[in-house]
């Protein structure tokens, strides 16, 4: 829809973003004309008049006007903000004016509002809403006859794998299942041509004998992790996270339970969206660097934890920071050469006599019991031992394996944890709204592929601590427990891209060192397609069923219409 951009001013406090709108060719889906400059500067207006969600554009911006100087619309920003050209210009959904000058969007429904759903400039009407059971988006005739503006893009064009003048479907039909087995079951039955997410590991071998279907591979655009609430003590050591770290069995997680299916974490940034990885930055290779591996495992033997190493790292005031030998595995340092927070521990660890009876009733074998500062951890935590969440067991029992397994290390190192399983909508009330937690399981997908989730999930002005809303930065980091705030608000400001994903990697090896949170994988995404009927479909990328389902839907054709 826009087509030139510039950023002025880039050094002053607030810089200038000047922009022309595509004056022909585009109409609203309810047949009315797109007026240019009125509905691209009403949309900006309204969104920073109604500040929609927490997290949204309005924040970067102060200022929307018709410009005078020969662009179409001017933009004063806030502030610096790097990604300017993709978080100012290319994540704002332009609202029709004739339809939302007046409203207000708390009790506005589009699809109540309107027959055919949302109105719109992009190619999808929705023509059937029934969200429980199912819902219909048919896609517009000028599109499919390719007449329309934003069908006729020169990069579109120019692109190796996509293919020009999409969407080639008549629409697409969205079926509501209640669960992942029955959702899987319809699709290897033939009642449904795909899926959302990935396939779930049990069910590839029967997809890959099916000669009608097909597993497309993509990278994860998120990843799955451990929290770890760096305002309560002693979890606001650096030190004392490492330690609980080196005693999940990662090998347990990705090879017993997991059946090489996922690919082991390290980064708070999928290997998707390498660009702002330190590997890619630095000319490493992704995921196998010695520098990626500093948490591995620490074991005396197959599955037995090295319990004397990891206590010994304790009290001796150890942190994985710079290079050197750390529980038996060598550490060459960060490819920045940045280092943790801390370069020693923040208390003293000594280990005595077993008192906590979460360590007397252990089913395992318990001979010592860790001393922070003198006290055990009930003494320190209010008489609990540490608590981790999970979810309910039958749910995710291999979730629960995993932790169950991190559990009884740990209990043998001495230090007193305890798992509670929780549902999730209760869990994600308590870790996010209330902040009552010690560690928690989680995921995220969809992040930045510019490193900007890294501000999102770890700056101190996104904890939640002086405000209501929902704190993304759950754990506390920068507020304490160790800070990347510097490295992360140098990064967000950069406008260049590649000193910016320099300056990403440098804060992200930060946050691994700290860890507030333990990244515990990556999924491998397997796709199913009904490939028998439909072509176009785009392999390796980032998650093709969610984050870039766009890109697919306007790939994807049906081969009984292609002229072979």
């Amino acid at each position: 829809m826009f087509t030139d951009w510039e950023l002025k001013n880039a050094t002053k406090e607030k810089p200038d973003v000047y922009f022309n709108v595509r004056k022909e060719g585009l109409k609203w889906s309810d047949g009315e004309k797109f007026k240019p400059i009125e509905d691209v500067v009403f949309t900006y207006q309204y969104i920073l008049n109604k500040e929609p969600s927490e997290f949204s554009v309005w924040k970067d911006y102060e200022k929307i006007e018709e410009a005078s100087n020969g662009w179409d619309v001017h933009i004063k920003l806030t502030k610096t903000v790097g990604t300017w050209d993709s978080s100012i210009l290319g994540s704002v959904p332009i609202l029709p004016k004739h339809k939302w000058e007046g409203v207000d969007y708390n009790n506005y429904s589009p699809m109540r509002e309107n027959e055919e759903g949302p109105v719109g400039t992009g190619p999808g009407k929705l023509t059937q809403f029934n969200p429980n059971v199912s819902m219909q988006v048919t896609f517009r005739r000028d599109y499919i006859e390719n007449t329309y503006a934003l069908n006729s893009l020169k990069w579109i064009k120019d692109h190796k794998s996509l293919i020009h003048g999409g969407p080639f479907l008549d629409g697409v039909k969205f079926t509501v299942y209640g669960g992942t087995s029955p959702m899987t079951q319809a699709f290897l039955n033939g009642k449904i041509d795909t899926h959302y997410g990935s396939v779930d590991a049990a069910q590839i071998r029967k997809v890959k004998k099916d000669d009608k279907k097909s597993l497309v591979k993509g990278y994860d655009s998120g990843f799955s992790y451990y929290g770890f609430n760096c305002r309560r003590a002693p979890l606001d050591d650096v030190a004392f996270r490492q330690a609980m770290a080196f005693m999940f069995d990662d090998r347990y997680w990705i090879t017993s339970l997991m059946g090489g299916h996922v690919i082991k974490g390290d980064y708070v940034q999928s290997p998707g969206y390498r660009a702002v990885r330190p590997e890619t930055v630095h000319g490493g290779e992704l995921l196998t660097d010695p520098q990626t591996n500093a948490f591995d495992f620490r074991s005396a033997g197959g599955k037995k934890p090295d319990i004397e190493g990891v206590r010994k790292f304790l009290t001796d005031g150890n942190v994985v920071s710079g290079p050197g030998t750390y529980v038996g595995k060598d550490f060459t340092g960060t490819f920045s050469g940045v280092k943790a927070s801390r370069s020693s521990a923040k208390y003293e660890y000594t280990f005595g006599s077993v008192k906590s009876k979460v360590l007397a009733d252990a089913n395992v074998s318990v001979d010592k019991e860790i001393r922070i500062d003198g006290q055990t951890v009930p003494e320190m935590m209010g008489g609990n031992a540490i608590t981790i969440f999970i979810d309910p067991p039958s749910e995710k029992p291999n979730e629960a394996k995993a932790i169950e397994r991190w559990k009884e290390n740990l209990l043998q190192v001495g230090i007193p944890v305890r798992t509670e399983p929780i549902e999730f909508n209760t869990m994600t009330g308590l870790v996010y709204q209330q902040e009552d937690f010690d560690i928690y399981p989680m995921g995220w997908t969809g992040i930045s592929a510019y490193g900007t989730s890294i501000e999102t999930f770890f700056h101190s002005r996104n904890t939640g601590d002086d405000h209501q809303e929902f704190a993304y930065n759950s754990t506390g980091y920068g507020v304490a427990g160790g800070s990347a705030d510097d490295l992360i608000e140098d990064a967000y400001t950069e406008t260049d891209p590649k000193a910016r994903n320099k300056k990403w990697s440098k804060a992200i090896e930060r946050i691994y060192l700290d860890m507030p949170y333990m990244v515990q994988d990556y999924a491998k995404y397997r796709w199913p397609m009904n490939t028998s009927k439909f072509g176009g479909v785009l392999t390796n990328i980032v998650d093709p069923a969610h984050v870039n389902w766009d890109a697919e839907y306007s790939n994807i054709y049906s081969k009984e219409n292609i002229d072979n």
